[in-house]
């Protein structure tokens, strides 16, 4: 099949933007926890308060690279990518079922910021997984070459996702360090 030939995937703008989504809540965490004097979440006992928030950014922003390298792996058409992203978004969904009861606990009490995660993970999760799931998706995947892939999912349309991944991870690192 020529890839000009082959029906569109579906799920990947909504599957980089769930990476690179990821790449911002990991990226802008730190810069949160700093802004609004938030508790470092892995500060290590015996040091000083300062270094712990240099080890924070120190961490935090080389992890960030992953999702943004998976992101663009997902993008540019690497069949080994749908299959990790249909499985951790299943997983991922799962969680979020799970954390529905934590979630009506926290409204009851005046905390709305969990609801950004929950429908994260229950809505856009599962939905992911869904759409890249199909077999349409799948044979597009098996058959795409990466300059093609590329040119589908380029120009506008990484800036599209990029603004996408920002609000929803910013919105995220909120969430997370709201609770």
């Amino acid at each position: 099949i020529v890839p000009e030939e082959l029906p569109g995937p579906k799920g990947i703008g909504m599957a980089v933007a769930f990476d690179w989504g990821l790449a911002a809540q990991i990226f802008f965490t730190p810069i949160i926890v700093t802004i609004f004097n938030q508790s470092n979440p892995i500060a290590i006992p015996g040091i000083s308060p300062t270094l712990n928030k240099v080890l924070l950014y120190a961490i935090t922003w080389p992890v960030a690279c992953v999702p943004v390298y998976f992101g663009e792996m997902v993008r540019r058409g690497r069949n080994w990518t749908r299959r990790i992203q249909v499985g951790i978004n299943v997983l991922l969904s799962l969680a979020g079922i799970a954390g529905l009861i934590n979630l009506y606990q926290s409204i009851r009490g005046g905390n709305f910021w969990p609801l950004v995660t929950e429908v994260i993970l229950v809505i856009f999760s599962p939905l992911i997984a869904w759409r890249l799931s199909r077999p349409t998706t799948a044979r597009w995947f098996k058959n795409v070459t990466v300059a093609e892939a590329s040119r589908r999912h380029g120009g506008k349309w990484v800036w599209f996702i990029v603004v996408w991944g920002a609000v929803g991870g910013i919105l995220q690192a909120l969430a997370a360090t709201k609770r």
